[in-house]
């Protein structure tokens, strides 16, 4: 049970940003800037603590947290500038892929491995390459590195947030930095040490993390994809 709780996080998260996003929760208006600051130093306070996090469950339940956090952003940003929330759907859509991916691997990595402590972990890259780059993919996707889905999502907010005010841009970043920190750490650990476990996959879920590895670098590279139906639907 405990190897389901990457999943329950991730999928916990999407659902309760459907929701929001159905019912098309609002608040005051003076109340905004607030809490875009607050979300803000909600992301940069979690990813601190994750990166002093043991635990590889709590880990992932600190990354979907940090996700549901940028999701908020998005939409409050777009209360903030009047605008559609349709990039808060963009951010929803590339958290399916790039956290979806994340949370099948790490659970696939507990079961196998049965270790809690994220050190145990070290060195898996040697044991299972496809793995271990899949799950380095999905994190430095929901890092916000150029280059993939989640970015996006990020830079939209950046740029909206640098014409309320650039002060609240520069924490933005500053809390992305923390955020990317957060993810990059278990890219370390994956390469750094060795470890004796074998890690064997079924062609399902290589097929199944290949396709969504795919698809963050895809509409990381080419977003036009993703925004070009999102701005016909929405």
């Amino acid at each position: 049970m405990r190897q389901a709780i990457p999943i329950i996080a991730a999928f916990t998260a999407v659902l309760a940003m459907a929701l929001i996003l159905f019912n098309g929760l609002q608040i005051q208006t003076e109340f905004e800037i607030p809490v875009a600051i607050i979300l803000i130093v909600l992301i940069g306070a979690f990813s601190i603590i994750g990166l002093f996090e043991k635990s590889i469950m709590k880990y992932a339940m600190y990354s979907a947290i940090i996700q549901f956090c940028y999701f908020m952003l998005d939409v409050s940003t777009a209360w903030l500038i009047d605008k559609s929330i349709w990039f808060a759907i963009l951010q929803l859509i590339n958290f399916i892929i790039a956290g979806g991916l994340f949370a099948i691997v790490v659970s696939i990595l507990y079961t196998h491995v049965k270790k809690r402590h994220i050190r145990e972990y070290a060195g898996l890259y040697d044991k299972n390459q496809f793995l271990v780059l899949a799950l380095c993919v999905s994190c430095l996707a929901l890092g916000g590195l150029p280059g993939f889905n989640i970015f996006v999502g990020e830079f939209l907010i950046y740029a909206a947030l640098f014409t309320i005010h650039p002060a609240i841009m520069v924490l933005a970043v500053f809390a992305g930095l923390l955020c990317f920190l957060f993810y990059f750490r278990i890219c370390y650990v994956m390469f750094a040490g060795t470890v004796k476990t074998k890690i064997k996959l079924g062609l399902a879920f290589k097929v199944i993390m290949g396709i969504l590895t795919i698809a963050i670098v895809l509409l990381g590279l080419i977003p036009h994809i993703l925004l070009k139906i999102l701005e016909w639907y929405v």
